[in-house]
């Protein structure tokens, strides 16, 4: 029973210094797969302006134009997996057409 209550104890203590850690604490990278100075770019600086001040920590604009939107989904693949790069993806351009209902 005491050994137990030790794990359990370890465990909550773990868990608790993991979710003390701040996010973010570098720059955030926004991809957007338009080329800059669009519609779609002016949009996402307004969002990544907002953002910024919302998370206290910068928010940089990457433009990745070309292939009707796909390198933006490249980039966003090939980027570290830590959570400090999202992309505005055209969901036009991934669809799954056998996913999709026929009639």
């Amino acid at each position: 029973m005491l050994r137990r209550l030790a794990l359990g104890a370890a465990v909550f203590a773990l868990a608790a210094g993991a979710a003390a850690q701040p996010f973010p604490t570098k720059p955030v990278t926004l991809i957007c797969p338009w080329p800059a100075g669009g519609s779609t770019d002016i949009t996402m600086r307004a969002l990544a302006e907002a953002t910024a001040k919302y998370l206290g920590q910068q928010v940089i604009i990457e433009n990745k134009p070309g292939a009707g939107g796909t390198l933006g989904a490249v980039a966003l693949l090939n980027a570290r997996p830590d959570g400090y790069t999202v992309s505005q993806i055209p969901l036009g351009v991934f669809r799954v057409p056998h996913l999709e209902k026929t009639a």
